[in-house]
């Protein structure tokens, strides 16, 4: 695909907000692969379930 990025060569933030009043809480992971990020943000979905999670690129792994 034109013009696409490869995910995997991306690092990314995890961010959390909270699920009814989308105030950011927190950044539980910073700096991490795609594999790594996907990996941590599934164990949080599972911890807290009246959060929402988004995987935020930062940059590119160098």
């Amino acid at each position: 695909m034109a013009g696409a990025l490869d995910p995997m060569t991306l690092r990314f933030s995890i961010v959390e907000y909270d699920k009814w009043s989308g105030e950011r809480l927190s950044i539980p992971g910073d700096n991490l692969g795609f594999k790594e990020a996907v990996v941590r943000t599934a164990g949080l979905i599972e911890a807290h379930s009246d959060s929402h999670f988004c995987l935020q690129p930062v940059g590119f792994i160098q």
